[in-house]
């Protein structure tokens, strides 16, 4: 039924510095229907959330953003601004043991790219899932 759908529909805020990488998850997310914020920094990301009256239920970014931030740090700010632990993943094609620890240190899940839609609709999934 319809009403399932509006139900489930979650804003999802993406972060990635690669606009090709960022327009292709926005496109993925908006498929699934959910209400996809994308932004290619934490200042984007920041002026886009405080339009959307604060409200985030996961975010994604890509684990480089630049020289000055990493996508861990940004989640970090997002969600001390936000004052809530908003659950999020990170996308990597670093596989070094210590830079997947600092990651779930954070308490942040990891997506290896390039990533696969459906590695990204189980992690979607499995978070909302939790939430209930």
């Amino acid at each position: 039924t319809k009403m399932n759908l509006i139900e489930e529909q979650k804003t999802i805020l993406v972060i990635d510095d690669d606009p090709i990488v960022l327009e292709s998850l926005k496109f993925r997310l908006e498929a699934w229907n959910h209400k996809t914020l994308a932004a290619i920094s934490l200042e984007q990301a920041q002026s886009l959330l405080s339009q959307n009256g604060d409200h985030m239920d996961f975010i994604i970014s890509d684990l480089r953003l630049g020289a000055h931030m990493d996508g861990v740090q940004a989640i970090a700010n997002l969600r001390a601004e936000m004052k809530a632990e908003i659950p999020g993943v990170i996308l990597t094609g670093d596989t070094s043991p210590e830079r997947l620890k600092y990651i779930e240190s954070a308490g942040l899940s990891v997506l290896h790219k390039p990533v696969k839609a459906d590695s990204l609709a189980a992690v979607l999934k499995d978070t909302f899932s939790k939430l209930h």
